[in-house]
């Protein structure tokens, strides 16, 4: 008997005390993250999931939308952290080249880190006071078709028709940039648009501006922010290199060089990365970058992450996560 009450007396301090420290029946704490860091291949169906997840836990703070469809039918999901009311707005976009989707682990986990630190402070500034001002609205992944080529080939292409174009396009599955037609994102944008290039991995512009689902589901995004409130500033996130471009000319008004050379600075001074010197002062063909800083007005970076050529191993996110957990939120900041 007294057995027995010893050794029921000992299970129930256990579950006492895994109750107490938080851990579930599966041994997983109870706030454990979501989001997975250090994975080489952060695919399409993990970031969904993600953001079910993410969305539920603090849906107080956090909305999920579909702001449009890619070529082949993925979503495009917008995360907006903070209040969605306010006067201003910071957007953070990542994965416009497909090979860079290092990038949408790394949205994906600032996103995760600052809601958890919702009631925080980081670097001195409580969490809430800043996204009270400034909502932050995330495009993780610009370009989930093209990630799913850079991960898992051709194959990964649904529709049959752009799957067979694919393939008489060749090149390199894992080393490709573009959409799931051959067109380079970062050159498809209505400014000082002039076609050029082949379709393929990388270079080719399209054949008009804004030809792409995802260009226009971008634009018409940053459009119905900017009737919301004031975009304060863009931060678009690539890789590789370990630099910023975070120079802009005269063709932009005072106002907005400032904001750029600021946000610049304190991206610097986070991440370590140097400034491109001798980025180009004409004014390039459907660049993302150009288009906001001179035709749209709006202060804009762009960080490359990380060292190796892309797709970049699992092996250089911690460091890159190291160095860039603070940046959107600090960019932020500057604003509020």
């Amino acid at each position: 008997m007294k057995k027995n009450m010893k050794r029921m007396m000992g299970w129930i301090f256990t579950a006492v005390l895994i109750c107490c420290i938080g851990f579930t029946t599966k041994g997983v704490t109870a706030d454990a993250a979501i989001v997975s860091g250090g994975k080489k291949n952060y695919s399409y169906s993990e970031l969904q999931k993600d953001l079910q997840q993410l969305k539920k836990k603090y849906k107080n703070h956090c909305q999920v939308n579909v702001i449009g469809k890619s070529e082949d039918k993925r979503n495009l999901y917008e995360v907006v952290i903070g209040n969605p009311d306010a006067k201003k707005h910071l957007l953070v976009m990542g994965n416009l080249h497909a090979r860079e989707h290092m990038t949408v682990q790394l949205c994906m986990k600032q996103i995760e880190y600052y809601l958890s630190n919702y009631n925080k402070k980081i670097s001195g500034k409580k969490v809430s006071a800043t996204l009270d001002k400034v909502a932050i609205h995330y495009v993780p992944s610009c370009n989930p078709d093209g990630t799913a080529i850079s991960q898992r080939g051709f194959n990964a292409i649904r529709n049959k028709k752009l799957r067979s174009s694919l393939r008489k396009m060749g090149g390199s599955s894992s080393r490709w940039k573009a959409n799931a037609r051959g067109v380079d994102l970062n050159r498809n944008w209505n400014v000082a648009f002039k076609t050029s290039g082949r379709k393929g991995s990388s270079g080719y512009c399209g054949p008009k501006a804004e030809s792409e689902s995802e260009t226009r589901a971008l634009v018409n995004w940053s459009n119905r922010i900017q009737k919301q409130g004031k975009i304060v500033g863009i931060v678009s996130y690539h890789s590789t290199g370990s630099i910023i471009y975070g120079k802009s000319t005269s063709r932009a008004p005072k106002a907005v060089r400032n904001a750029t050379t600021r946000m610049y600075q304190t991206a610097k001074s986070l991440t370590g990365y140097q400034l491109v010197q001798h980025e180009s002062y004409a004014l390039p063909h459907g660049y993302s970058r150009t288009y906001y800083l001179y035709k749209k007005k709006i202060p804009f970076i762009t960080v490359e992450v990380g060292r190796g050529a892309a797709p970049l191993g699992g092996g250089e996110f911690g460091s890159i996560w190291a160095k860039n957990k603070n940046v959107v939120i600090r960019e932020a900041q500057l604003f509020q």
